[in-house]
């Protein structure tokens, strides 16, 4: 989440973990990515259908992160698995993953029973990767050859079952204060996961029809709690805000809380997660969808799933077996796909600079500048890619353009093409703050020895990747050919 939640992510990026120490991110992550890389090539290499030695680069290594993660994230994530020797690796969005697992699985409907029957073409229907940190939410739809097309791009947010653990673990901190919580975490690190993981259980047993639950607490944060507040953990629970929906049974150290108190805990992500869903339903409005897809380890609560019913009670929500599973298992099955399983909507417009012809009274007076004599109007926005527009993996999007090199001093100068992107669908200016563009990727290109002709021709393209953009810089006079991935860090 801090990934998604950092607006400068960069190569330098820190974290802070529950003792407040701070590491690089990037290291972190490669750590991260290099403890299952070995458990899994031991067990490759023990099995005993392998006759020769298997290596990190003798494995494809498909990697996963939320449709709703930044450029700057996807990118982190690449070079973090890179760095921990997983050099061939391919990033894959979750919920088309798991969308393709999901379609082609028995599913299991909320009236309490299974049907084979399979998603078919041209069914139309959101999907719902309800996980521990985001929730990521699109609509899909099933061309004639099995592949997917996406009728809403991805949206979603910080609202996975993470943030019930997070409220949860408020409402312990109204009751004991914050730095009794800090304290324990600190002072008592494997005590306090364990606390999260009774967290976690609560969270996918809890229902409608549950009266309250009960929580084991470990005696050290009662004994922090009490020394802290000089009184007993009976009488610091009672002088809480929330009357008898919280009580205390010392004789099994169980923390009880009334059911009106947990559903508070569960509000902000449900909300987040109906209005997003709204959202894609207003957006497709035309498609008349009314099936839900839900996967991912928050899908399993049925409380969840209850409560998205109770505000959507048109929508069919509908659950698959190995819910849990399907992103990892469907980013399999897209690797051993050869073609293109996806049309995608571009999340930004994505163009060219350009440098027309200054016109008085139409170009905007800042822009202005003289190039071998006439005057240019600079950063003028070429769109390509529209925000919004449906594209496909290995689609290229051209634009030609040339230089003039009449001028001696400019004979030996480099030849520059700059990507930029927007929000906006029609943005104008590169430069113009209202058109809110980005400078995403550059290609330098130096001259030749002899110095340019006095006409270059290029041809600038992007070309549409798995999870990312590939641009080129074609130069005809020379007819050498340069590219380079966006580096967003």
């Amino acid at each position: 989440m801090q990934l998604y939640e950092t607006k400068k992510l960069s190569r330098q990026s820190q974290l802070r973990d529950a003792t407040g120490k701070h590491m690089n991110a990037l290291e972190v992550f490669t750590l991260v990515f290099e403890n299952p890389k070995q458990k899994i090539l031991k067990q490759i290499n023990l099995s005993k259908s392998s006759r020769f030695f298997v290596g990190a680069n003798d494995v494809g290594w498909m990697i996963t992160i939320p449709a709703i993660w930044t450029d700057n994230a996807r990118q982190f994530m690449r070079e973090a698995a890179t760095n921990a020797g997983l050099i061939k690796n391919r990033l894959f969005l979750e919920p088309e993953a798991a969308s393709l697992y999901a379609i082609n699985r028995p599913h299991c409907l909320e009236k309490q029973y299974i049907t084979k029957v399979k998603f078919g073409p041209g069914c139309k229907y959101i999907v719902a990767d309800l996980g521990g940190g985001t929730a990521d939410i699109c609509a899909h739809e099933i061309l004639h050859d099995g592949n997917l097309r996406e009728l809403f791009r991805a949206t979603g947010g910080h609202a996975g079952g993470s943030t019930v653990n997070e409220e949860f673990l408020q409402l312990l901190k109204t009751l004991l204060g914050s730095e009794t919580l800090e304290i324990f975490a600190r002072d008592f690190p494997r005590a306090y996961q364990e606390l999260q993981n009774s967290i976690e259980d609560m969270k996918c047993t809890f229902t409608n029809a549950s009266e309250a639950i009960t929580l084991n607490l470990d005696p050290d944060l009662i004994s922090i709690a009490e020394k802290r507040n000089h009184d007993s953990f009976e009488v610091i629970i009672s002088g809480a805000s929330f009357g008898n929906a919280v009580s205390y049974w010392r004789q099994s150290n169980l923390l009880k809380v009334d059911k009106s108190v947990v559903k508070k805990t569960f509000q902000p992500s449900v909300e987040t997660i109906t209005q997003c869903l709204k959202k894609v339903l207003t957006g497709c409005a035309h498609d008349n969808i009314t099936k839900l897809l839900l996967v991912g380890g928050y899908s399993n609560s049925k409380y969840l799933r209850d409560s998205i019913q109770s505000s959507l009670p048109n929508i069919q929500i509908i659950t698959v077996e190995d819910g849990r599973l399907a992103v990892v298992k469907g980013a399999v099955m897209m690797a051993a796909k050869q073609s293109s399983i996806i049309e995608r909507r571009s999340r930004f417009t994505y163009g060219f600079s350009k440098r027309p012809n200054f016109i008085e009274g139409v170009h905007p007076p800042q822009f202005k500048v003289f190039q071998n004599g006439k005057a240019r109007c600079r950063g003028v926005f070429h769109k390509l890619i529209e925000s919004g527009q449906v594209v496909q993996q290995g689609q290229q999007f051209s634009r030609k353009g040339h230089d003039t090199f009449r001028d001696p001093e400019l004979k030996h100068r480099s030849v520059y093409t700059k990507l930029w992107r927007s929000p906006l669908k029609s943005p104008t200016y590169c430069y113009l703050k209202e058109d809110q563009c980005e400078r995403v990727g550059t290609i330098e290109v130096t001259a030749p020895p002899g110095g340019w002709p006095d006409r270059v021709n290029c041809v600038e393209t992007l070309v549409v990747g798995e999870t990312e953009l590939t641009m080129k810089l074609l130069v005809e006079e020379t007819g050498e050919e340069y590219e380079t991935t966006k580096d967003f860090l």
